[in-house]
């Protein structure tokens, strides 16, 4: 893609096809250099003397100034990676002074088509409205620069055309003609708290091609590093994975990009340094094909529709490993070609013709503005949740200074920013790791399968192996079950669909657990969508053993369950909680030489069998398992299967402040020491966290921390499996 001006050509030409089969085109306002400003915000009431100031609210990304989001926003953003910032970029950014007479860069890779068409070519090049400043105090961070050298001096360009003089000149007289550069540079000085990327590509004569690069990479720097030794621009002690507060404390404002890597120095850093993640659409067909387009008044929709899918696959994959500590360039742009054949072209320059000029003059931003508004509705809508919005870094639009058409000044730029603070994704996996001592790690969201970004479910269980590994299973969105394992040292396989019963390409159901056995094998228990109960057994050289149907009360027919929870034993033995079809809470084996006991109804509380819901159950190193389960009340229950198969009877934790817990979801896990652990999803939604002692005490329940520091963790449904060294693993489906 070269400097990216080998643009989607189906775009082009589907675009002019609605208007050559009569759709109406909507206009817009003059081209080029229209300086918009962002209007200040209105300033808040004067309170009455008597009356004392309210605080001012933190800013967000509706309220603060555009000019000076990254630090209005320091609180959210300063201790996140720069390329995890979410900010809006500039797609040829000095485009916004290209006219049919402002010239054409004889070294641009369409400057002959420009020469011929110089109209049309300025009117396909111009991808702004707004000055290079306007930009930036726009809210864009992230600069998409292309200059071309042409006789001895430096301008701005797109393909062909060009537009402003960038660097300064001597004028001849003993003056100077002072360039664009100017301007930026006393922006970026203004600026302190706000940090700006900047990518440099140029266009100059094959033979000194590297040179030129080299002098105009030298005179950026020059310009807008801040004096000697260029103190704004980041060196080699940075990187993208760097915070913002690190960049902040070094005194950097300025990221410098060389597309050709030609200087060498450390305040210049090399192309591979970002990536697009293959977000640009450009199309592949035969150009004939495109003739026909202009006859289709669905193919400028068809074309708007592509660049939006291609964000949607983009966004939901994970980051190649490569790219994670690259930035992330997301081209959410419209960029016809000026390469296509004379015969389109021609075609092309009539079909314009027939529009008002304010559209003929200026026609890709005429798309651009019907694109951008279906962009922020993503934003707002499919992307504007946080597992897609964790997946953004740089957004690159055109027009940055859009006012009009659908959008009012700034709106989009607020739309992106916002996506630094998005809703978190219903049902998202996150897991953390609580030690043996006690300590927790940060929740983290999981990986997806087959490369997704995130892995969203409605159900989930885990369980510990001897080796200090864990097995994970959890129900997709697809309703089917997915395995995954985590080795030891912390790494994944990777999500596997798990095969169904009778050879079925998948299993499908609602409810399931898996188990632990001390040989390395693990135990599965799921209900299938008929309500029937099924086995499967994980043997430790990975092997499935496949499904099987579990025989019900007094070995008859097949047990019909509702939920379960299993538990490994010392012995190689596993247990199998349940309750049933009919609401009771029924007790199995499956021995360690494959044999089934029956079905034992267990008692309730007071009552001849236990009803109600979330049932868990977990060994305890003697032989014993404790039970725990969500009563008709509401409230968490628990009590104590003693090895010889006796029980305790039913008692349960108190709550944080009630005499007694209540709970929507829990999960349950034994430790070594013979203590255990207990999770509770609270009636405030939050994810709560207990330890029973080996002599019965329970300790106060304490919020499970959230994700990026967040002090509780909302949850939906938990899972806990308790590892031979004291830790434990956890997982939380986010509500």
């Amino acid at each position: 893609m070269a400097l990216r001006s080998r643009l989607a050509t189906g775009s082009l030409i589907a675009v002019l096809g609605t208007v050559a089969a009569g759709v109406p085109a909507a206009t817009t306002g003059p081209a080029a250099a229209a300086t918009r400003t962002v209007p200040a915000a209105p300033a808040a009431p004067v309170a009455p003397p008597a009356v004392p100031a309210a605080p001012a609210a933190p800013a967000t990304a509706a309220t603060v100034d555009l000019a000076g989001w990254m630090g209005g926003l320091r609180a959210v953003l300063g201790d996140r990676p720069l390329n995890r910032i979410v900010m809006p970029g500039s797609h040829d950014s000095g485009s916004w002074s290209i006219t049919r007479d402002s010239g054409v860069c004889s070294h641009g890779d369409q400057a002959g088509l420009a020469n011929r068409f110089p109209s049309i070519a300025a009117s396909l090049s111009r991808t702004q409205s707004g000055t290079i400043v306007d930009q930036l105090s726009g809210g864009a961070r992230y600069f998409d620069l292309r200059l071309c050298k042409q006789g001895g001096r430096w301008f701005t360009y797109h393909g062909g055309p060009m537009g402003s003089q960038f660097f300064d000149v001597p004028d001849g007289r003993g003056g100077v003609v002072r360039g664009e550069v100017n301007g930026i540079a006393e922006w970026i000085r203004s600026h302190p708290q706000e940090v700006v990327i900047i990518r440099l590509s140029t266009a100059a004569a094959p033979d000194t091609a590297r040179a030129d690069n080299s002098e105009a990479v030298s005179a950026l720097a020059a310009a807008i590093g801040g004096g000697a030794g260029h103190p704004y621009l980041a060196d080699g002690s940075l990187s993208p994975t760097s915070t913002y507060d690190r960049f902040l404390a070094a005194g950097k404002r300025v990221v410098l990009i060389d597309d050709m890597a030609t200087t060498g120095r450390p305040w210049a850093w090399g192309p591979g340094s970002q990536t697009y993640r293959g977000s640009y659409v450009q199309a592949d067909t035969a150009w004939t094909d495109y003739v026909k387009a202009l006859f289709d008044p669905h193919t400028l929709r068809k074309n708007f529709d592509a660049v939006l899918r291609r964000g949607d696959q983009v966004l939901d994959r994970a980051p190649a490993p490569a790219d994670t500590g690259k930035f992330f360039v997301l081209q959410e742009i419209i960029d016809p070609s000026l390469s296509i054949p004379d015969l389109v072209l021609a075609q092309a320059l009539e079909k314009i013709g027939a529009v008002p000029s304010s559209v003929a003059d200026q026609y890709l931003l005429h798309l651009e503005h019907q694109l951008n508004p279906l962009v922020l509705a993503k934003l707002m809508g499919d992307w504007g949740t946080s597992n897609i919005a964790e997946n953004m870094n740089i957004v690159m639009t055109d027009d940055v200074n859009q006012d009009g058409s659908g959008l009012r000044a700034g709106e989009l730029q607020r739309g992106i920013i916002a996506q630094n603070t998005p809703p978190t994704t219903a049902r998202t996996f996150y897991g953390a790791e609580i030690g043996a001592d006690g300590s927790w790690s940060a929740p983290t969201p999981l990986a997806g399968y087959g490369g997704s970004f995130r892995f969203a479910g409605a159900r989930e269980s885990v369980a510990a192996l001897p080796d200090g590994s864990t097995q994970i299973l959890g129900r997709g969105l697809d309703g089917n079950l997915y395995h995954n394992v985590q080795s030891p040292g912390g790494a994944w396989q990777g999500w596997a669909p798990m095969a169904g019963v009778g050879g079925a390409a998948a299993f499908s159901g609602p409810e399931f657990s898996i188990t632990g056995l001390p040989d390395g094998s693990a135990q599965v228990m799921a209900v299938g969508n008929d309500g029937h109960a099924y086995h499967n057994i994980r043997r430790a050289d990975g092997s499935w053993q496949g499904w099987s149907s579990v025989a019900g009360d007094g070995g008859s027919g097949l047990l019909r369950i509702a939920e379960v929870s299993a538990s490994g034993m010392r012995d190689g033995s596993a247990r199998f909680l349940v309750f049933g079809d009919d609401g009771r809470m029924r007790l199995g084996t499956r021995r360690a030489d494959g044999s089934w006991t029956g079905w034992t109804v267990v008692a309730g509380v007071g009552a001849p069998d236990f009803r109600g819901s979330a049932p868990a159950i977990a060994a305890l190193p003697g032989g014993d398992s404790q039970i725990a389960a969500i009563g008709l009340d509401g409230n968490v229950w628990h009590t104590v299967l003693r090895a010889d198969g006796s029980r305790q009877g039913w008692s349960g934790p108190p709550g944080v402040s009630t005499a007694r817990m209540g709970a929507g979801a829990i999960a349950l896990t034994g430790l070594p020491d013979g203590n255990s652990r207990l999770l509770a999803v609270g009636l405030d939604g939050n994810v709560w966290h207990t330890v029973r002692d080996g002599n019965g005490a329970w300790a106060p329940w304490r919020p499970v921390p959230g994700p990026k520091g967040a002090g509780s963790f909302p949850g939906d449904r938990v899972a806990l499996a308790g590892r031979p060294d004291g830790s434990a693993r956890l997982l939380v489906t986010t509500r």
